[in-house]
């Protein structure tokens, strides 16, 4: 059995907001190449998103592409909003729009 209330609306008092810390670039950061995405799950609130790379094993006599999971990006889920959002304007600008390419009648795997 659930019991819940409604809670009065209440006014934030005004805080200062914070600036955002400066951000520092680490020339030693790894970076990941991914062609692909194997798949996203929620894990208690968390978005992560599995990246998949293709790849031959050229050890066998006859190699075979495979895909290979590369890395895992996981974040809040306020983040990975702010990534789609981000993304999605970044694409518009290069001419790139998602809604047009759907509205085209591409698919996303």
């Amino acid at each position: 059995m659930f019991i819940t209330s409604k809670q009065p609306s209440l006014t934030a008092p005004m805080l200062p907001t914070p600036s955002d810390p400066a951000l520092i670039d680490n020339p030693f950061a790894p970076e990941i190449y991914a062609n692909g995405l194997a798949g996203f799950a929620n894990i208690g609130g968390l978005i992560a998103i599995t990246l998949e790379s293709g790849r031959c094993d050229h050890t066998r006599a006859q190699p075979v592409l495979e895909r290979v999971v590369v890395g895992r990006l996981v974040l809040p889920v306020t983040t990975a909003q702010a990534l789609v959002a981000a993304l999605n304007n970044f694409l518009e600008q290069q001419g790139m729009s998602p809604s047009e390419a759907i509205a085209a009648g591409a698919t996303f795997q």
